[in-house]
């Protein structure tokens, strides 16, 4: 009998200290959560926030702004429709 409860105290206090490990861990996913929903928040203000696609002026528009900063500036009309090609694309 002595042996029997010797192993039930045993148990119990596994038990315990499962309990106290489960309530630990419980507490752990809870603070996960509310951080996981604050970020989620925060993302979608940041996303709001961010322009999704950049406006490019017209081709003529920009050789005519180059053309004011670099006078000498051998670019055409066509090099400008490449160079805003290749930013849309990329």
């Amino acid at each position: 009998m002595k042996a029997a409860n010797k192993q039930l105290a045993e148990w119990d206090t596994e038990l315990n200290q499962l309990h106290e490990r489960n309530g630990d861990l419980g507490l752990k996913v809870q603070m996960l959560e509310q951080e996981l929903k604050e970020v989620r928040r925060d993302r979608e203000e940041i996303k709001n926030l961010v322009p999704t696609v950049a406006e490019f002026p017209e081709p003529a528009d920009l050789l005519n702004q180059l053309k004011a900063q670099r006078k000498k500036s051998r670019a055409d009309l066509v090099d400008m429709e490449v160079v805003l090609d290749i930013l849309e694309n990329h």
